[in-house]
């Protein structure tokens, strides 16, 4: 029986990259032009843009790597895998803040996960919009670039804070969030400073230093899953509100790691 040797993580975050680069150029041509949106059964929305990056990236991994299995947000689950040992999944979400996106705000990325056994190696969260980009992967670091300048990057790392009230505390959506936390606004009335930035950007910030938290409830497993090894990576964490480091929770709470404990106590009341 022939068996073939699984992908290096730096050749599959290279792979990641050179997607991540196809998406921006995709999506940036849609960007404030015509955008073809409805609404989804869930009443989310969805774009041509989110189409057509999640059909590409879909077609770049059947090319690539044809035994992996992908999840992504407009066209589900793929299973690739049937008896081939350790094959990995990708998980994509092609525009992450579509609701913005439609608005013409800039703060939307695609982000691209790979995951094996349960646990993502990969991550990255590219937003041409804002020309930055996020990505990490297991014991390689976390990183942030530009947009367009290949896979340079400068290391980043959460901050050292390590109290609430010296923090600066991010929220998705104060309504959703006091759904499920009732305390949620404590929590901001203790914060050092309390901003609604939402989607993948806040937690981002707290992975490179600029934030120390982050909440939100009804997150899905394409939302977080790059995020969580780019948060883990810089030194902080994303968990449930138990503190279990899963990306199926539909919420999630990321922090610098320092405070965590506190803040998911506070959340919890």
């Amino acid at each position: 029986m022939t068996t073939t040797a699984a992908p290096d993580l730096r050749d599959l975050l290279s792979f990641a990259l050179d997607m991540a680069d196809e998406a921006d150029r995709i999506s940036m041509a849609y960007y404030r032009g015509e955008l073809g949106t409805t609404a989804k059964a869930d009443g989310s929305l969805v774009t041509l843009a989110d189409k057509a990056v999640e059909a590409r990236l879909r077609e770049m991994l059947a090319q690539r790597y044809p035994t992996h299995s992908i999840l992504g947000e407009e066209q589900g689950y793929l299973d690739n895998s049937e008896g081939v040992p350790g094959a990995g999944r990708w998980i994509l979400d092609p525009i992450d803040g579509t609701h913005g996106f439609a608005r013409g705000l800039p703060i939307w990325a695609a982000l691209i996960a790979y995951e094996v056994g349960g646990v993502v190696q990969l991550g990255v969260a590219s937003a041409p919009a804002l020309g930055t980009r996020w990505w990490a992967a297991r014991g390689l670091g976390a990183y942030r670039g530009q947009t367009g300048s290949g896979h340079a990057g400068e290391r980043i790392h959460v901050s050292e804070i390590s109290q609430v009230s010296e923090s600066h505390v991010l929220n998705g959506s104060m309504k959703y969030a006091l759904q499920r936390w009732p305390n949620a606004q404590a929590v901001n009335d203790l914060a050092w400073r309390e901003r609604g930035y939402g989607d993948f950007w806040a937690h981002c910030l707290v992975a490179e230093g600029a934030a120390e938290a982050m909440y939100e409830n009804g997150p899905n497993a394409w939302d977080l899953a790059a995020l969580l090894v780019i948060v883990e990576e810089a030194g902080g964490r994303l968990t449930d509100d138990q503190g279990r480091a899963v990306i199926d929770a539909g919420h999630a709470v990321t922090s610098n790691g320092r405070i965590h404990n506190e803040l998911l106590g506070l959340l919890r009341g």
